[in-house]
């Protein structure tokens, strides 16, 4: 989980440990470091992070471990913002303001794509 709100990542933590089969591996601001290291089946990213964009993390995490599904995950709406995501290579955009079922089945849709 990538996002430079944590309370957002505590929040969102408590619902995905509701879930059986998920495992959160970790949390981060940026999430380029720890993608290395840990090797998640997935990961949220969030599109505002600081100095850099969602967009430009989500690139540069695919361009070395193109098995990760990334889903973008933002407080922003606008249909452009959801669409340069998926050019970087996410395969799904959430809003915050999505219902958390929305965030589960986006996780599990990427599962059953990668045949899990």
């Amino acid at each position: 989980m990538v996002d430079d709100h944590q309370a957002l990542r505590e929040g969102l933590k408590v619902i995905l440990q509701l879930e059986p089969d998920f495992s959160l591996l970790g949390e981060a601001e940026d999430g380029i470091t720890l993608a290395r290291a840990l090797a998640p089946d997935v990961i949220i990213m969030d599109m505002d992070l600081g100095e850099m964009h969602g967009t430009q993390v989500t690139e540069q995490i695919l361009a070395r471990q193109p098995d990760i599904c990334v889903i973008g995950f933002s407080m922003h709406t606008d249909p452009d913002l959801a669409q340069a995501m998926r050019r970087a290579g996410a395969k799904a955009y959430l809003a915050k303001s999505d219902a958390p079922d929305q965030l589960i089945s986006a996780i599990r849709s990427c599962q059953k794509n990668d045949g899990k």
